[in-house]
């Protein structure tokens, strides 16, 4: 199988485990959940779902020639993500932004996946226990394969990342000791610089707030008319956007109507704005060695530190308003 991947080019699947996951209906479901949640919907170009974006973290494991454990635990981790991906997050009003994780083992295990891996030989136990697995998902400020691929993939998307820069950072971030760590102070602090950035450009722009919010408001009024239940929260975007508007409810309507493309949003005071609330904001201040001993990007280049904090204190609640 070859997986032609927009930022990796094409991907030749070897493992026939991996390949057979990858064909798994809960895979494929996937294709129909966008990476960003809502966005998209007013700037088209956010066009990343979560399927690529989960060969792209399954990728980067095989690149490190990790475990087959590890590098399947990297496909599945976006199996359980709910349709509109973190807008859930919004509507259950989990502030981690994580609703979707509490349902990873039941989802896989209601699949064909466990069959998929008891033919090929894995143990199934091994692949659920996410916590042993550090380079998939470890805390900021660290990288990780899935920090890494969002981070490059959605820079790519919106025109801000060249595949020239991406393949530097391929070839400059190595592995030791379950640490994923830069030899070089100068990419390690554009890839500092730019992961800091694309959180105020991408995942906090206004316009990424303002949408979450109208979808999440929209979710909200159809689950308590019981137009759409919970369950209906693990189909996909187009099921459940077609379940929304068919609805007859005048303040569902009104709110999908705001989604259209060019209808953004601008930041606005908590006075003026229509929503206000917390959000996500995320910087990376990756490792690098130093005289054979791994330290923080931030001890050797002091300002980022402080560009790290002041960002993290101004964004730590936005307010929006529709232009």
């Amino acid at each position: 199988m070859i997986i032609q991947d927009k930022i990796y080019g094409n991907i030749k699947i070897k493992d026939k485990v991996i390949e057979e996951l990858i064909l798994s209906k809960p895979l494929q479901r996937l294709k129909k959940i966008s990476q960003d949640g809502a966005p998209h919907f007013i700037q088209p170009i956010r066009n990343v779902n979560r399927f690529e974006h989960s060969i792209g973290v399954w990728y980067l494991s095989s690149l490190y020639k990790r475990p087959i454990e590890e590098q399947i635990a990297c496909l599945l981790h976006d199996v359980p993500h709910t349709a509109f991906s973190h807008v859930i997050d919004f509507v259950m009003e989990d502030e981690k932004h994580e609703f979707h994780e509490k349902f990873t083992e039941k989802l896989i295990s209601e699949s064909e996946i466990p069959n998929i891996l008891n033919r090929h030989g894995v143990d199934i136990k091994k692949v659920l226990d996410k916590d042993k697995f550090e380079l998939l998902e470890n805390n900021l400020p660290d990288i990780s394969f899935d920090r890494w691929d969002y981070f490059m993939r959605d820079g790519f998307t919106l025109n801000f990342l060249s595949k020239t820069i991406i393949n530097e950072f391929i070839t400059n971030i190595h592995l030791k000791q379950k640490k994923l760590y830069f030899r070089d102070i100068r990419p390690a602090s554009m890839f500092a610089i730019l992961f800091t950035s694309f959180s105020r450009l991408i995942w906090l722009d206004p316009t990424s707030h303002g949408s979450f919010f109208l979808i999440s408001e929209a979710l909200k009024i159809a689950v308590d008319i019981k137009l759409i239940t919970h369950d209906d929260f693990f189909t996909n975007d187009e099921l459940l956007m077609k379940k929304l508007k068919k609805s007859k409810n005048i303040k569902i309507n009104n709110l999908l109507d705001r989604l259209k493309k060019g209808k953004e949003f601008v930041y606005a005071p908590q006075r003026d704005a229509e929503f206000f609330g917390s959000n996500k904001p995320r910087s990376v201040d990756p490792l690098i060695m130093v005289k054979n001993k791994l330290v923080r990007l931030s001890t050797q280049v002091p300002s980022l530190g402080y560009y790290f904090e002041e960002f993290k204190e101004n964004y730590k609640k936005i307010g929006v308003k529709q232009l």
